[in-house]
């Protein structure tokens, strides 16, 4: 068990070796809740998630070679 201390601000340092075993490294994202034994604190993974215009998906269509049915098939997938 590591112990530390809650800094003014509310921050608390993780031990380099704990960060290193967790491959935490800075500007992590980590997650946090609180359990029925206390905060668990774990490291987690984002994901970019862009979002397209309609306008922007009708000028990349109207560019593709798919066929109509092709194109609805995977736009009706992205739009819902």
């Amino acid at each position: 068990m590591v112990t530390g201390v809650v800094g003014e601000r509310g921050q608390i340092t993780i031990p380099k070796d704990i960060r290193k075993r967790l491959g935490i490294r800075p500007k992590s994202p980590v997650v946090m809740e609180i359990t029925p034994q206390g905060l668990l604190i774990h490291p987690t993974v984002t994901v970019k998630i862009n979002s397209f215009s309609d306008e922007f998906i009708e000028e990349i269509t109207a560019k593709d070679m798919l066929k109509p049915r092709e194109r609805e098939k995977i736009l009706g997938k992205w739009k819902k």
